[in-house]
Formats: structure tokens, sequence, C-alpha cells
């Protein structure tokens, strides 16, 4: 990348309202003059062509990026790059590089997937919408959907000219209303407002707009956002080279600050349903690798996301002596399973750009060890590969840049064993070296056995032990553990089984109390669909 770029998404067409055309060309005036390059579709019509034109006319730099389907090459021109337009949209073609100053150059992709992902790649300043169609309005929540999903961390500004975008806010502004966006996913759009007869000028209210958002997002934390809208991981934020404070001074003493502490944590997805999580403790300094061992619905997912903020409790959930839901945090990455199975995250996207645009280019070194670490092809394409496969470039990308607090739920659970050991073997290094905490909650025990530095048990949304134990145990917390283990299994292991036998029995006991059970259940009752399916039962005639 040569130098800023921002991308600008817009209509290939010019509209009915000449102050359309009219603030393309100021927006791209004011590009050229903040001495940014212009990325856009490569067109040649409408508010593409105004805006490419402003700001070559100033001198500047365009990137045009086109897929070959669109391609056109008009006659008289030597047919090299800087000739080779889009032919989508309507009007009269105002795109005239050779009468200009600045400098343009178009790259041909094969798709309009593989048009976007480069689009995003090339801009390391963010995006803006213009009046546009369906393409788009497609780009624009595409993008911000990244923002969301930790793809990227870059500003979305909309230059509402003449109300344009004021439907998309008022959607906005009723999804939050209704629950389906939160109030950090709300504000992951600006919008510029400009009336058609006040275009001058609007140009660099947008670029200011791109910085002041570029700070905000900064602020949150950085990347990888979940579906609430909390930073969690991925690009930490602005100033994320100073180290944090390992220690709190009080009067003449010094208190280390520890990593994690969760004092009797409570909290309910619904106020009228029993807590979800209850009397939950844990306290971790740093340096920790903490093992949650727990049954299925124990609470760990639900505990490891309010560690990375994720979700607001009124429990004074505390990371690196931060009030998680309270304060901004950096440094905190959570990593789940439901990232790789998101359809914007399996779409054709090159795993090169992809990393790129996620701050990889910024990571060299680390980014090159775990592409060796987790055997990534740079060459993949998200669509095409498997959901393993997936889950190491998940992996990638989560990792490459430092984190302080490492949250893991079960995303090694994809990998095969020789990729997990060696991953493995990463984390643990970076807690020696770099005395990074990491809580794993996983349900493989498998090579895990000199892993942990602590275990948490967790039961029916509650830390069976006031805090954590030590492992391997020592004499203090031996007691703690099982009386019985399992002399063929491996300690972790026989813990761990041990553990959860004594849980499903407790758990068969509470639902008994409710009149249910699992399993099975005894009825001497022929019910409908048992008289219908032994009359229509055709599977004894289909070859398995």
């Amino acid at each position: 990348m040569t130098q800023d770029s921002i991308c600008v998404f817009c209509g290939s067409s010019p509209g009915k309202n000449p102050a359309y055309i009219e603030a393309a060309r100021d927006l791209g005036e004011a590009i050229a003059k903040n001495s940014w390059r212009l990325v856009y579709g490569g067109g040649a019509r409408g508010c593409m062509s105004a805006v490419s034109q402003s700001v070559l006319e100033q001198g500047g730099q365009v990137l045009g990026v086109i897929p070959k389907v669109m391609v056109n090459k008009p006659n008289g021109h030597p047919g090299g790059p800087a000739a080779t337009k889009s032919q989508e949209g309507s009007g009269p073609e105002l795109l005239r590089p050779e009468a200009t100053s600045g400098t343009v150059e178009t790259i041909l992709v094969s798709s309009m997937h593989e048009r976007k992902a480069k689009m995003a790649a090339e801009s390391n300043l963010g995006f803006v919408g213009l009046p546009g169609g369906y393409g788009t309005f497609e780009e624009v929540l595409e993008m911000v959907t990244w923002v969301q999903l930790g793809i990227h961390s870059k500003p979305m500004v909309l230059l509402n000219i003449n109300g344009f975008w004021s439907p998309l806010k008022q959607q906005v502004d009723l999804a939050f209303e209704e629950g389906f966006i939160s109030e950090a996913g709300r504000n992951l759009i600006a919008f510029v407002d400009v009336s058609a007869d006040q275009v001058e000028g609007s140009g660099q209210r947008v670029v200011e707009a791109v910085l002041k958002m570029q700070e905000e997002l900064a602020k949150r934390g950085g990347g990888y956002w979940d579906w609430s809208g909390k930073g969690a991981s991925g690009v930490k934020s602005k100033g994320a080279e100073e180290e944090m404070p390992s220690s709190e001074k009080v009067g003449n003493q010094v208190d280390e600050v520890l990593a994690v502490e969760v004092p009797d944590l409570t909290f309910s997805f619904n106020p009228e349903l029993p807590p979800a999580l209850q009397n939950c403790n844990l306290n971790l300094k740093r340096g920790s690798r903490c093992l949650l061992v727990g049954a299925n619905g124990a609470g760990k997912s639900t505990l490891l996301r309010l560690l990375a903020g994720k979700r607001l409790c009124d429990s004074k959930v505390r990371v690196f002596g931060k009030d998680v839901f309270r304060e901004s945090q950096r440094g905190t990455t959570y990593l789940g399973t439901e990232w790789a199975m998101n359809p914007v995250v399996r779409s054709d996207i090159v795993v090169s750009h992809f990393l790129d645009s996620v701050g990889g280019y910024r990571h060299k070194e680390r980014r090159d060890k775990l592409l060796n670490i987790l055997d990534v092809d740079l060459d993949w394409h998200m669509h095409a590969i498997s959901d393993g496969e997936r889950r190491r470039v998940q992996l990638c990308m989560g990792l490459m840049e430092p984190w302080d607090l490492l949250l893991l739920d079960e995303v090694t659970v994809d990998l095969d064993v020789q990729v997990r050991a060696d991953l493995l073997e990463f984390l643990m290094n970076e807690t020696i070296e770099r005395n990074a905490t990491i809580i794993y909650a996983t349900h493989i025990f498998d090579g895990l056995q000199s892993f942990p530095t602590h275990i948490c048990h967790m039961r029916l949304g509650t830390t069976l032990t006031k805090d954590h134990i030590s492992w391997p145990p020592n004499e203090a917390n031996q007691h703690l553990l099982p009386s019985s283990p399992d002399e063929n299994l491996s300690p972790l292991l026989s813990v761990s089984l041990a553990w959860l036998r004594e849980d499903r029995i407790v758990r068969q006991e509470e639902e008994k109390k409710m009149g249910r059970k699992r399993g099975a259940k005894l009825s001497t009752v022929t019910t409908d669909s048992e008289k219908f399916f032994s009359k229509y039962d055709y599977s004894q005639t289909v070859t398995r």
C-alpha cells in the first residue's frame, strides 16, 4: 500500500439530483487534498466517475478494482491498466484520467466477492458510502457486518445527501429498539447529513468523520466484535503498544493486579428465568493457564463471554484491575466456535487478504509463525476450505497480535492432533515468555496433562470451589479432588471424568425434583406416531 487509502462505495449512475454528482466531486477533492488514495469500483460513469475524476484532477492517486466480467477498454487507449474501466452503470462517461495530473491503477479480479475483499484490504482508513443502488447497499452493509465479526476494524461513514441514507438510519434505530442491534453496534455507522444546497465542504466533513470514528473504534478495543457489539479481541486499541500496568501502588505497598477477578458472580439472561450463573468465583494471576472443567450446559461459555465483556451484568468482574463492563479494556482476545460458521466468514475471501485486512501486515513475524504452526495456506479461499481449516484461519487471526488475556471456548475441537499439540505448545510459551493469561474451556483432554496451571470445576452454573485448584495438585488442595481416581487414565482426565460423573448424579436429582428426566422413558401407551409409522415404515426396504 503506497499511502493511506479510503474506499468509496457509490452508484455507477448519476442519479436524478445533481447534488449527488456535486457531492462526489467535493469528496474526491477532499480525499486528494488530504493526500489519501481513493479505492473504488473502477467505474467511468455516475458518482463513481465523479469522485475518481475529482481526485485525479487534484493530482491524487486512484485505485480501481473491477471484476473481469465488467471490463471495458475503449478504442483509442493503449489497453494498459489505466485504460481499463468498468462498463457498469448509466449516463455519460466522465472519467478522463489522461487529461489530469493524477495517477490511476486498475486491478482485475475474478468475482464480485474478490472485488470487495480487495477493496477492503487496500483501504486502511475505512469506507465511505455515497448514494447508490443495490450494489452500494450490499457493499456498505457487508463492510459494517465485517466490523461486527472482526474481519476488520475500520470506519463506515455515509454521506447522507438530501436524506438519501435516512431510511437506513431509521432502520438501524428500529433494529436497536427491537433488540437486534446493540448500542455499540448502532454506532458502527456514522452519518454526515448534508442538504442538496449545501454540498460544498461536505467532503472535508466526511474526512473528519472518518478520523473521529477511527478514534472511537480504537477506544473500544478493536477488531473482534461479537453480536452484542462489545470489543473482545483481534486488533488492539490505539496505544496498545503501551504495556499494561502489572501492579497498583497503595500507600507504600505494591499489590499485584490480578489478571482475572470474578467475585461471587450471578448472571441471568432473563430476569424472569433462573440465573444461568450463580455465585461464581475465579481469581487468576498473570501467567496462569486455567482449564474450565464441566459438563455441557455448566456455564463455561457464559462465563467466558462475560469475561470478554460481551454481556452486561451487575457483578464487579475485573480484568487487569478494570471493570470489564464499564471501562474500556484492551488486550483481551475471545475465540469461540460460532465465528467460523457465520455465512459472511464462509464467503469467497482469500486468506491473505483476510489476514491483512485485520492487521496481519503489522504483525508479520507472529503471523508467519502461526501460519506455520497452524499449517495455513495463504491462497485458500474461505468458502472452499473445510471447517477445520477455517478454524485454523480464525486462530491465526485472533492470535497474531499479542494479547494479555486469551479466552478459548472449544476452538480446538476441529484441529487435528498434530496442529493442536503444536498450538498448545505455542500458547504455553506465550504465558511463560510474555506473562500472558489463558482460560480454556474444552472437553478434549488429550495432551493437556501438563498444560494447565489451574483447574476450575463448574456445575449447573456455579464454580464448586471458592477460587480454583492449582495443577498439578499439592497438599493444600489435594482434598478438593475426587478420592478415587482411575489409574488407567491420565491424572487430569481421571479427575475431570470423576467430576463429570458426580455432576450427572446431582443434575439428575435436581431434575427429578422438577418431574423431568432425560434419556429413555418407560411407557405402556402406544403413541399416535408409533401407530402411524408401524403402518407406513418404509425403512426396511431402503438399502443403507
